[in-house]
């Protein structure tokens, strides 16, 4: 009785000592959850990023780019 949990229990060690941080989706409901986020998500994921957001992301890139002005 003892031993009922040790694939459970090694898995847990395995996740404190941080040998590996990815829990298998082997589980039923890892796995439905997973096929459920792609389906609600992944239509969104592959849309386009707004033209505002691009102009917003290369001018913060340019002012990075630039040295700060000595007064």
């Amino acid at each position: 009785m003892a031993n009922d949990n040790k694939p459970q229990k090694e898995r847990a060690a395995k996740l404190v000592r941080g040998k590996s941080m990815n829990v298998p989706a082997d589980r039923p409901f890892d796995m439905w959850l997973h096929k459920q986020l792609h389906a609600m998500y992944d239509e969104i994921a592959a849309e386009p990023l707004p033209d505002e957001l691009i102009k917003l992301i290369e001018r913060d890139e340019e002012k990075k780019d630039t040295p700060p002005r000595k007064e």
